[in-house]
């Protein structure tokens, strides 16, 4: 998760080769239609206990060789030069004039002097987090459309004012709602003056939509400044819990995400009295492009003395909100003289809902952080975990839930407690970061290493229709003292793979990957020998630095589909379109796969399927999942820092229909798109 590398670990992938994917006799017609998954593919993921440790530094140094794989694996595939990738990188280009650019000086990479504040009411749509938008699932498909205005503006989420990039004036941004089977409309103007943009909608399938994804770089160029796009996907055969958010550069981290929840008369989850979004993200009190740049330095203004140290965020928000004494100065970067506006600190408010006596309320958490993965509980309540990215799942009570970066879960919350106010709790699994990061976060001791919010019980007397009116640090002032105990504030999964835990019984894992049942059945996909090939990933020491090796050489003239691993604590998997967005987890053991020594777990009955997935230390994972979807799709990891590091490779799926489907979209719409590339401008 941080600065820990390997310098003998190693990591497998058992890859098709994509000529052995058998034939879909997929109909390309325009608009395309859905057809059966017959093909499929199975990953292989291993890594081996390392012989000793060095620092994330070496983690820089090998990206050489994940790119010399990554524009092989390109050219294997013809699509490694520019003018072969151009025709994929098309996305709808609205007609749309955009609102007018953000201006004044350009200091601080690209701040201007003159950002208006936002204040925190008007930062915090408290009517769309807590779902109350009176959505009606009205039969039959409809066109959802939505508008997205991209601006910096000064804000304090946590009461310290910093720039953000805001989507409508707001921090989440606007929530997209649909029914299954609902087409998705959203333009996106780019308001800010100097940087580009892109929006990704994570989870969602994009069947035969692959250049909508939203990935800059990957499916389209980036939205210019003064630029609009117009999104536009159908939302096929899922339900649940996703997010879209800034794909390009460290966007995100400066506040541009927001939720997607998809309705569906018929999802399996057990029915609530109340719903409500729930995101738990990390905040730094500087903007994102001057961290990734000292970041991607040889040296950072956090660690001056060793290279490729992720920062640490200043404090922890739940649903873009916390407090934060203003009395500490940042270790990460303390404010500075070249900065275009004041560093005012008010204390901030703490995020406040409210629940009906004796009822239930379903709670959608979302991981929107940068770096940090979290434990969530609420004192003195069972939580009922019914959802995971999207997957309804037969109902799991515990006491608290594990969220990785980009994960998505869904509990069912009942009021059934003494009525008063109880803390919702966000922590951090400590010792699966602090022994890895050679600084401490000012921010984050003085917060305790977490996030709290309040959780209130109202009598039946109060607010007929269930839901808050919306919260303020005034009403908060008002309550009483929040009454119950925490219960188990750390991640009880994977413990005995945390060896740095000493005496805190703690883990950095997902739940147990036998624990959640989907409830649509859905056996794993069949895959035969001739549709796999093997790959192995190695951090070893060359020279002064630490490499990844790939089959034991640090360049591979292997094609093959995708590659990505680690080896670090707690380290997080993230695929974007391939199997539906999700795969399979079909497989899982400690150690490298296919040795004497590993002891692989397998469940191929109704396996467990999410489209972001933990991957333990020294461990593998087998997964699955059929290529029945043409497309370029990212296979990251979702740690910002990772991604802007290189942690990241394009899947090129079912590429000869790729380009078929690319050959029948409306010229007009690929040469405006294009154009973001300078291609076919004019």
């Amino acid at each position: 998760m941080l600065g820990h590398r390997s310098s003998s670990s190693a990591s497998g992938l058992m890859m098709p080769f994509s000529e052995s994917s058998p034939n879909l006799d997929i109909d390309l017609s325009w608009p395309p239609k859905t057809w059966a998954s017959s093909s499929n593919l199975t990953i292989h993921m291993t890594e081996k206990r390392p012989q000793r440790t060095v620092s994330l530094r070496v983690f820089i140094c090998s990206l050489t060789c994940f790119s010399v794989v990554a524009l092989a694996l390109g050219l294997g595939l013809g699509l490694g030069c520019s003018s072969c990738r151009r025709p994929f990188t098309t996305t709808t280009a609205s007609s749309t004039t955009p609102p007018p650019l953000d201006s004044g000086s350009k200091a601080y990479s690209g701040v201007p002097n003159d950002l208006d504040f936002v204040p925190i009411d008007e930062l915090i749509n408290t009517r769309e987090l807590e779902l109350d938008t009176g959505f009606v699932l009205e039969d039959g498909e409809r066109i959802r459309e939505y508008t997205f205005d991209i601006a910096l503006a000064l804000a304090a989420p946590d009461g310290f004012a910093k720039p953000m990039m805001l989507v409508n004036g707001q921090s989440p941004g606007p929530l997209i709602e649909a029914r299954v089977g609902d087409t998705v409309r959203v333009t996106v103007n780019n308001r800010v003056a100097n940087a580009s943009t892109a929006i990704h909608w994570h989870g969602i399938d994009q069947r035969y939509t692959n250049w909508m994804d939203g990935v800059a770089g990957v499916t389209q160029c980036g939205i210019p400044p003064g630029g609009s796009f117009t999104y536009e996907f159908r939302v096929e055969d899922q339900r649940g819990t996703f997010w879209w958010h800034a794909h390009l550069s460290v966007q995100y981290s400066d506040g541009a995400y927001g939720a997607i929840i998809v309705r569906d008369p018929e999802e399996m989850v057990p029915k609530a009295d109340d719903d409500k979004l729930v995101f738990v993200s990390d905040v730094y009190h500087t903007y994102g492009s001057v961290l990734r740049n000292s970041y991607l330095n040889t040296t950072s203004q956090w660690v001056p003395f060793e290279s490729g140290v992720e920062p640490l965020a200043d404090n922890i928000l739940l649903n873009g909100q916390n407090t934060y004494d203003c009395s500490v100065t940042s270790t990460t970067y303390p404010p500075s003289s070249d900065q275009p506006f004041t560093p005012n600190c008010t204390g901030g408010q703490l995020y406040h809902t409210k629940v009906r006596q004796g009822k239930s309320v379903r709670l959608r958490f979302i991981n929107a952080s940068s770096l940090f993965s979290y434990w969530f509980s609420v004192d003195n309540h069972t939580l009922s975990i019914v959802e995971l990215d999207g997957i309804e799942i037969e109902p799991i009570d515990a006491r608290g839930v594990y969220l990785n970066l980009g994960q998505r879960v869904s509990v069912i919350l009942t009021a059934d407690q003494t009525p008063g106010s109880y803390y919702m709790r966000a922590s951090l699994p400590k010792t699966c970061f602090l022994p890895y990061a050679p600084y401490n976060s000012s921010g984050l001791e003085a917060a305790g290493f977490g996030a709290k919010g309040i959780l209130s019980y109202t009598g039946d007397d109060e607010n007929e229709d269930g839901k808050d009116e919306g919260d303020s640090s005034a009403d908060i002032g008002t309550l009483p003292e929040p009454i119950g105990v925490a219960g188990n504030v750390s991640n009880p999964y994977g413990v005995e793979d945390n060896g740095l835990r000493g005496d805190v019984w703690e883990g950095c894992n997902d739940m147990p990957f036998d624990m959640p049942v989907p409830m649509r059945r859905k056996p794993a996909v069949n895959v035969s020998e001739a549709n796999t090939h093997y790959i192995e990933y190695a951090f070893r020491q060359a020279q002064d630095v630490n490499r990844i090796f790939i089959n034991k050489s640090c360049s591979s003239r292997t094609r093959t589909k995708a590659h990505k691993s680690s080896s670090t604590p707690g380290t997080q998997w993230n695929t974007h379109g391939t199997c539906s967005h999700t795969f399979q987890i079909v497989a899982w053991g400690q150690g490298a796969f296919g040795t004497a020594e590993t002891r692989t777990t397998w469940n191929l009955a109704n396996p467990l399927r999410r489209d972001t997935v933990t991957v333990p230390p020294y461990n593998h994972v087998v997964i699955r999942f059929a290529t029945d979807n043409p497309g370029l799709w990212a296979l990251h990891c979702h740690v910002a820092w990772h991604v802007e590091g290189g942690m990241f490779v394009t899947v090129a799926e079912r590429p000869a229909d790729l380009v078929e489907l690319m050959d029948k979209m409306d010229p007009d719409m690929k040469r405006r798109s294009q154009s973001f590339c300078g291609v076919g401008a004019g």
